[in-house]
């Protein structure tokens, strides 16, 4: 159950930073018109908020918080594919090094459980 908690955050909290992204493009601030855009982003922060506070119930903080850095990996191959920004050697690598410190910080916690 938890790794569905974990993979619903991540995906919820992704979608969330895209939508408010595609929102500000869209229209910016001055514009008072309703953007479903930015409500749907929002939206999905709440629900992010309520998944996130189950995964803090039931895991460790260290563990939590570099679990939660694989959303940085998430929104940069989101906002390229779905937004067309780009994806640099430079963030390509940055997205290895998050995806490298969260497998070693994971892999210490089984590591110290056994």
């Amino acid at each position: 159950m938890l790794k569905l908690i974990w993979t619903s955050m991540i995906i919820v909290e992704t979608a969330a930073h895209l939508l408010i992204k595609q929102g500000t493009t869209v229209a910016g601030f001055s514009d008072l018109q309703p953007n479903l855009y930015l409500a749907g982003g929002y939206t999905l922060y709440v629900v992010a908020f309520f998944l996130w506070m189950q995964i803090l119930r039931t895991t460790p903080l260290y563990v939590a918080l570099a679990g939660a850095s694989v959303i940085y990996v998430t929104i940069a191959y989101g906002a390229h594919f779905f937004l067309g920004e780009p994806l640099t050697a430079k963030s390509l690598a940055g997205t290895v090094m998050v995806a490298a410190g969260v497998y070693l910080v994971s892999y210490s916690r089984k590591r110290a459980e056994e």
